[in-house]
């Protein structure tokens, strides 16, 4: 744990036991780059508080009152991801200037939503992004309350099944349209759109390789971290996706391309049931293009 990550865990510690406290608190984890212990000076604290009831506003404010820091703000229930989320900002730069501090991000999740992820993604073969990054945040977190609970979560989510990699797979592989990086640039080099297509790609690259690995989404804000994660993997990942917006727009179409062949070899290699034949077929696929009307 580098030296960044150190000191923005002991101020998660610090924090840890006033939500602890509460007897309706299962367990405290800390999360994200810290937790993985390579944080930087960007990097805010993140928190996770699991419940066995549904907390309410009156709970989280008694936490807010006593955490040493400024409240930003404690956000309204989300019910399409069932969490309660409250910002916090420790520390003063000055002690007169108020919310200078570094970020602290609560975010509360009722232990019954947890299991009900675990069976949606485990069970049931979900490749939800926001699902797998919630078993993420567990496998990969610091348990700084019930550890003994946590422990039991990351046992759960220690075999990654082979039917989630598959469907993880099988939503981010198919890559269609890529032809039209050419449209773009001869559209008065409109590269706002044509490195746009260039990211997804990227991003739709990085899901399948993490499904092939049979690793949990965690985010992409580290691709050297995530690519540390997946051994398997096109040779010099993190450096050619560098390279794509480093070199001319077409040069970095034919890098791509290259990284996306040699992501459907490794898919074929892991998972002959799926038809990497057509993949490759739609990723080929190019428009015909006409500058005359065609003959009748």
């Amino acid at each position: 744990m580098n030296t960044a990550s150190q000191w923005r865990a002991a101020l998660a510690q610090q924090v840890a036991p006033h939500y602890a406290f509460n007897p309706q608190v299962a367990a405290v984890l800390l999360g994200g780059s810290t937790a993985r212990g390579h944080a930087d000076r960007y990097s805010d604290i993140e928190l996770g508080v699991f419940w066995h009831q549904p907390p309410t506003d009156a709970e989280r404010q008694a936490v807010a009152n006593q955490i040493p820091g400024d409240l930003v703000r404690l956000y309204p229930y989300d019910p399409a991801e069932e969490v309660w989320c409250d910002d916090f900002l420790l520390g003063r730069r000055h002690p007169d200037q108020a919310k200078s501090g570094v970020l602290l991000e609560v975010v509360h999740y009722t232990t019954d939503f947890l299991n009900r992820t675990f069976d949606a993604v485990l069970q049931h073969a979900n490749p939800d992004p926001v699902k797998q990054n919630l078993i993420a945040g567990v496998v990969q977190g610091v348990p700084l309350h019930h550890s003994e609970l946590v422990q039991q979560w990351k046992a759960r989510a220690a075999s990654y099944p082979d039917e989630l990699a598959i469907a993880v797979v099988n939503r981010y592989a198919l890559i269609d349209h890529f032809w039209r990086w050419e449209m773009w640039l001869a559209r008065s080099s409109n590269l706002m759109q044509l490195y746009h297509a260039f990211a997804q790609v990227q991003q739709q690259l990085l899901h399948v390789l993490l499904g092939v690995n049979r690793v949990y989404y965690f985010g992409f804000k580290w691709i050297d971290v995530v690519a540390a994660q997946l051994r398997y993997k096109p040779d010099n990942l993190v450096h050619r996706f560098s390279q794509v917006y480093q070199v001319t727009p077409a040069e970095g179409a034919g890098e791509l391309t290259a990284l996306v062949e040699e992501t459907y070899t490794l898919v074929e290699q892991q998972f002959p049931e799926v038809d990497v034949t057509w993949l490759r077929s739609v990723f080929h696929y190019r428009r015909p293009v006409w500058d005359h009307a065609p003959p009748s």
